[in-house]
């Protein structure tokens, strides 16, 4: 399927510059497009491409760029508008369609959940109905996968209540050399059955993965061709052990690396850590990263970090810890209360400052993504990452503080999360490009306007300055709202089994 598309594509490339050889004016007046976006200033990071230009769209790519308008019965004028890619975010637990929404709004055109994953891959997607708002696809979640080897039970519970409790054992306890052999058995079948890599918690099982089982991951990463997608073992702040043990193992293997939300693990060493991955990168590692510009994190209050000495950790007390879903600031009565009564329950610990956000932004290879958490209706808070992290990057790193310039920022946010994917899954190859054959995911913004509303208290508020974000072709966001187009998503999996 996905040789398929990338011969269609080739072939519309070759299309359509051979039609745009006859001069803007052959375009204007022959072409047949199912829309056009006008008078934009098109952003293409990958060429460098920053300039007044239109777009011809048709089945879903874009099969022209002409420096004069073109003419469609269906037309979009971008005038005072950033045509950029749609934004990829790699990491993300919103599997819901009220959480999806809100990335959409926030210029979100690919959503996926790589470092928990999901299990089983077949059933990722279900939730969102017949008509996705975005594309989406997921890793292999191996903590989904040790619960079921390991607690089985908890699934069962899980299944019943919909409710996970991170203290149980799949979270807590070493898995004997006959349960890893039965975690990689599932591992495979599930990469074989098309997941985006392997979702790795190590954090959230400090206690249980061994190294045999964490090797067993890297390994068949390896023999994959897809990378781990880690949330690192957390040390006291701005200890580097967490980082420098799966560095070791992705050098040693040979496997792809991510390492998740670096600001938020690195805490105040996040140019200690950045050093050594870039010393990784010299030495050939493949390995990449991400941040959020949030200043909490988010986990569940049953989660094995709070089982340890979590505030000498986050350097933070009691009283620096929400509980999402009602905004109540916690006291150790309380605290202590709700890891028994609501184990599933969110937490917004505030612990990350400000200035760690701009140190890791301003290395050249570091990719944006929410880590927004799960959504299922607007009726219980959670963090604001899902509602504003694209706008918050456009708006206050690039207009209010200059630390990036637009197209980095566009890069971060499409262009380097597509270059990550692509080499395992080729429907990425068209994706964070404007482009002749690229996908016509699109972004439309006002660079002057553009921001985050959503707060801590307000986290569902939709950004401002977001005029229209376009999936597959179609306008799924005009004006700033939800049309009554949007549903054109598709599920992205791995294309390891291409010819």
């Amino acid at each position: 399927m996905f040789n398929q598309a990338l011969h269609l594509a080739v072939g519309l490339r070759f299309a359509a510059v051979a039609v745009l050889a006859l001069g803007a004016g052959a375009v204007t007046a022959d072409a047949d497009y199912d829309l056009v976006i006008n008078h934009g200033r098109v952003i293409d990071p990958e060429s460098q491409l920053d300039a007044m230009r239109s777009l011809g769209i048709r089945q879903g790519k874009i099969v022209a760029i002409s420096e004069t308008p073109l003419r469609a019965d269906r037309s979009i004028d971008a005038s005072g508008l950033v045509v950029s890619p749609g934004f990829i975010n790699l990491h993300s637990h919103s599997m819901a369609e009220s959480g999806y929404r809100l990335e959409l709004l926030d210029g979100v055109t690919t959503v996926l959940e790589l470092e928990a994953g999901a299990f089983p891959i077949a059933r990722h997607g279900r939730r969102l109905g017949e008509g996705p708002l975005t594309h989406f696809g997921a890793s292999v979640g191996h903590a989904w996968i040790r619960m079921q080897v390991i607690d089985p039970e908890a699934i069962a519970e899980v299944a019943r209540s919909g409710r996970i409790d991170m203290s149980g054992r799949a979270f807590t306890q070493p898995a004997n050399q006959e349960e890893i052999d039965r975690i990689k058995m599932i591992m495979e079948r599930e990469l074989a059955g098309g997941g985006l890599g392997i979702g790795l918690l190590l954090d959230y099982m400090t206690r249980a993965v061994n190294d045999p089982e964490r090797d067993m991951i890297f390994s068949m990463a390896a023999r994959f061709g897809v990378p781990v997608f880690v949330h690192v073992r957390r040390g006291i702040d701005g200890d580097p052990a967490g980082l420098e043990e799966v560095l070791a193992v992705a050098e040693r293997s040979g496997a792809s690396l991510h390492i998740c939300h670096l600001n938020a693990s690195a805490m105040s060493g996040v140019d200690d850590w950045l050093d050594k991955i870039d010393a990784a990168r010299a030495r050939g590692v493949d390995v990449t990263t991400e941040m959020f510009p949030w200043t909490s994190g988010s986990a569940a209050i049953s989660s094995d970090v709070f089982s340890r000495n979590w505030r000498e950790i986050f350097a933070i007390d009691y009283g620096d810890v929400q509980w999402a879903e009602t905004g109540e600031w916690l006291t150790e009565a309380t605290f202590n209360t709700y890891r028994i009564e609501r184990p599933d329950g969110q937490t917004m610990h505030h612990y990350i400052r400000e200035d760690w956000n701009r140190r890791a932004i301003s290395r050249p290879h570091v990719m944006v993504a929410s880590d927004a958490m799960p959504l299922a209706n607007y009726e219980r808070k959670v963090v604001p990452n899902g509602a504003g992290t694209s706008t918050r990057v456009l708006g206050q790193y690039v207009r209010e503080e200059r630390l990036l310039t637009l197209s980095d920022a566009i890069a971060r946010l499409s262009l380097l999360p597509a270059q990550r994917m692509e080499a395992f899954a080729s429907a990425f190859r068209d994706k964070g490009r404007i482009q002749v054959g690229a996908d016509a995911d699109l972004v439309l913004f006002d660079a002057a306007r553009v921001a985050a509303r959503a707060s801590y208290e307000s986290p569902f508020l939709a950004p401002a300055g977001m005029e229209y974000v376009l999936v597959g072709g179609t306008v799924s966001v005009r004006d700033g709202a939800l049309s009554d187009e949007a549903g054109a998503g598709i599920k992205l999996i791995n294309s390891l089994g291409d010819d």
